[in-house]
């Protein structure tokens, strides 16, 4: 007699949900059926951030787990491209053509039957001048410095935005979903740097003053965007900054402290800053608490580390993502940043990965659907 998993009563998968450890067995009960799927829900998964790492075989990526330093028993199966966004478990690239492709991995791991949803492709975007569409459509993967997502494109797909960051000057740009054309932000504007989504609402940031902006869109595909902080200043040199959306109500500014040798670059240090809506000021934030930060290509991601095994608290998990620079990348400047010890660790067995990689990794946060 054949076994009926979907009809097991709700308090018996309650029982079993609540021992399981490994994130990954959490996702694995979740894809059982639609009974298993709805008890996941109820119990919430803590989903931990995976690095993507391209596999040496073609068009495989890995899934790795690098708070507990390891590579799981899952791929993707995807072209090795740069992806120029990671945002509510879906992955966003830029093809030759400057058309933008949303790809959720959990519905294409490797060996399973693909799902027709798990590809969004979306208009193409207006492509660069005649005398750079050469050279831009050869480095398409570079046209979009960074993209994200308003809302699940599938659950959530009527308040679903894409907002990206593109082209050579860094422009601001959102499409969406089921529009047929982008809407275009005023070019005489700052070049924008990160974009994070905290709520409902979506902050930009410029990359020279540092100003933040909050963006408000229209029925009509009209954009306002406003100035909500001031800039900062700051004396040391960094390289990078972030936007970082700790919970629903508090966002964070990371700024990423490197210098560069002839191996590429080594990151120093970080500095975090937490805006004041009262102060239209950012405030030097030197403790994160029980929350862990995941930084690079992707949209920033916060989570609490203790409802993660292996996740160290109070610490920056970072790569060596994109800084518009398309000169040589070793992909060794990897680690996890203690804010307190101001100290920088690198799991050895990603690390070896790493120094093999000829293509930028990228986290995501997994999700399941069914």
């Amino acid at each position: 007699m054949e076994s009926d998993w979907e009809s097991l009563p709700d308090e018996l998968l309650d029982l079993v949900f609540k021992r399981l450890v490994l994130h990954l067995d959490s996702l694995r009960f979740a894809a059982v059926c639609k009974s298993w799927n709805w008890v996941s829900k109820n119990n919430q998964i803590n989903s931990v951030p995976m690095l993507l790492i391209p596999d040496r075989q073609k068009n495989t990526w890995n899934f790795c787990d690098v708070t507990n330093d390891k590579v799981l028993k899952m791929q993707l199966k995807w072209m090795k491209r740069r992806f120029c966004g990671s945002s509510k478990g879906w992955l966003i690239v830029c093809d030759e053509n400057f058309v933008v492709t949303l790809i959720n991995p959990s519905f294409r791991v490797k060996g399973r039957k693909k799902k027709k949803n798990s590809i969004i492709r979306l208009p193409p975007l207006n492509p660069p001048g005649k005398h750079h569409t050469g050279a831009c459509a050869k480095h398409c993967e570079y046209f979009v410095y960074k993209s994200a997502i308003s809302a699940d494109p599938i659950s959530n797909a009527n308040d679903c935005i894409v907002v990206v960051i593109y082209g050579a000057r860094c422009e601001l740009a959102f499409i969406r979903l089921g529009d047929n054309k982008w809407t275009y932000f005023d070019r005489s504007c700052s070049i924008f740097e990160d974009i994070a989504q905290i709520g409902d609402k979506s902050y930009v940031l410029t990359s020279f003053k540092r100003q933040l902006f909050i963006l408000e869109y229209t029925t009509q595909r009209i954009l306002n965007i406003n100035l909500v902080a001031a800039p900062l200043y700051e004396t040391d040199i960094y390289i990078k900054a972030y936007l970082v959306g700790s919970n629903e109500e508090e966002l964070l500014l990371v700024h990423r402290y490197d210098t560069y040798t002839h191996h590429g670059r080594v990151t120093n240090g970080f500095r975090v800053f937490k805006l004041d809506d009262d102060k239209y000021a950012w405030i030097e934030k030197n403790d994160l608490g029980d929350f862990a930060l995941f930084v690079g290509d992707n949209s920033s991601i916060s989570v609490v580390a203790s409802k993660i095994q292996g996740c160290e608290s109070n610490c920056i998990y970072f790569y060596d993502d994109c800084d518009l620079s398309l000169e040589y990348c070793s992909f060794t400047d990897f680690g996890v940043y203690n804010v307190k010890s101001q100290r920088i660790l690198k799991p050895a067995h990603i690390m070896t990965l790493m120094k093999k990689l000829k293509q930028s990794p990228i986290w995501f946060l997994p999700s399941v659907y069914l």
